[in-house]
């Protein structure tokens, strides 16, 4: 909250009393801040889709980050709405609850595509996959916390979990799991960073697909933030310019993910919030018809 201090006089000692801002009034410049991210990221996908939405929303505004944080420290501080009062991140029922949601799936729904890493002496058992049903045998590393965990066991798969991530491409390569799910968004940046002789690659004939959003959330008490990203989001939405955003940054990383080629296997998500708009399609990243899915159960 934004204060200003009512000075009094020197004789007399009283408590400080804050002016309160009127987020509601349109003449108001929104203050916005983001958490900044630890890893310095050049042309930051979320960041530039929230630049966008500003601009789209009419609202006179300023935007900065804030100091150096993880997710899990952003989320915290959202929650006072001072340090940082937007974020952007996996959506859930406890989320919603504690913020406010932007219902519009920043990135398509493209982290519930799954491409399952492997080591290259594993291939021969997924190549020979012909059902879903077939896969439930193996095992799946995840961590141990993630909501992806509860998805693969719910649908019926076996997870092998660890707390640390870096320890999970170790449990890989010492076979203690067969397949380690990761996003189409993730794969070749993680291949890039892991050693030559870890000998892991991708199945290059099974990806996973389950429903999952990843939306901006801001303060509980912000209405005029959340309107002024909402509004921004459907004007980019409306005038195409959320797809041309969306294409520059992950045209090429679809391409190379070949779903053409693959069996898609449809996990179910029942943790999903059930505002979630799963039904409009215009929101969501979809491959091409003459893709078959192949439900898990």
């Amino acid at each position: 909250m934004f204060c200003t201090w009512l000075a009094l006089s020197t004789s007399l000692i009283v408590n400080p009393v804050s002016a309160a801002v009127d987020h509601n009034d349109p003449r108001q410049t929104l203050n916005v801040i983001y958490p900044k991210p630890e890893r310095e990221l050049d042309n930051w996908y979320p960041l530039e889709l929230l630049k966008l939405a500003l601009k789209y929303s009419g609202q006179a505004h300023t935007l900065q980050s804030s100091i150096k944080m993880v997710q899990s420290r952003s989320l915290k501080e959202l929650e006072y709405g001072e340090l940082v009062n937007v974020v952007w991140s996996m959506t859930s029922i406890e989320r919603e609850q504690l913020f406010k949601p932007i219902r519009i799936p920043i990135y398509k729904g493209l982290y519930g595509w799954r491409l399952l890493l492997t080591t290259e002496d594993k291939l021969s058992l997924f190549t020979a996959v012909k059902m879903p049903s077939e896969l439930k045998k193996l095992y799946f590393i995840q961590g141990h916390d993630w909501p992806d965990t509860v998805i693969l066991s719910d649908n019926g798969f076996q997870v092998s979990t660890s707390t640390s991530y870096d320890s999970l491409f170790n449990m890989l390569v010492k076979g203690r799991g067969d397949a380690f799910p990761r996003s189409i968004l993730e794969v070749d940046w993680e291949l890039k960073q892991l050693d030559a002789n870890a000998h892991i690659t991708t199945v290059p004939n099974v990806v996973f697909y389950y429903p999952a959003a990843i939306y901006f959330f801001v303060n509980s008490q912000r209405d005029d933030l959340h309107n002024a990203i909402q509004t921004g989001l459907e004007k980019a939405h409306q005038n195409g310019e959320f797809d041309k955003l969306f294409n520059r940054h992950f045209a090429e990383i679809i391409a190379s993910a070949k779903l053409q080629e693959k069996m898609i296997i449809k996990l179910e998500n029942t943790h999903l919030p059930h505002l979630t708009p799963i039904n409009n399609s215009a929101l969501w990243f979809t491959p091409e018809k003459s893709i078959q899915f192949h439900k898990s159960l």
